[in-house]
């Protein structure tokens, strides 16, 4: 079997650094964009009365992404989110696997 193809651990681990430094400043990216997701929602709320609906799906997008950044970020995973998977739809599967008792609801208040 042939190795010199495969990266050794002390290569892979030098990588996964550079993945995690740039996934740390998408993080905080992401985190931005997030805060500003409230606020418009918060807006449309106080002068409407009703939320966005595509601010309450792309919020929770958002959020999965990031909570999947802080898996990869915290090795509780070696899967890296998002150029390099497919973008988050919904809860964390993490979260879908939960007895209904624990998750929160997912409609809106009103």
């Amino acid at each position: 079997m042939d190795t010199r193809d495969a990266p050794s651990h002390e290569e892979s681990i030098w990588l996964r650094l550079v993945f995690m430094i740039l996934f740390a400043i998408v993080f905080n990216i992401a985190e931005f964009v997030l805060a500003v997701t409230a606020v418009v929602q918060f807006a449309c709320k106080a002068i409407t009365g009703k939320v966005l609906t595509q601010g309450i799906v792309f919020g929770q997008n958002l959020a999965t992404y990031v909570y999947e950044i802080m898996l990869f970020l915290t090795f509780r995973t070696d899967e890296m989110p998002w150029p390099f998977a497919p973008w988050p739809d919904g809860v964390p599967e993490e979260a879908k696997k939960r007895p209904a008792a624990e998750t929160a609801a997912t409609t809106p208040a009103e």
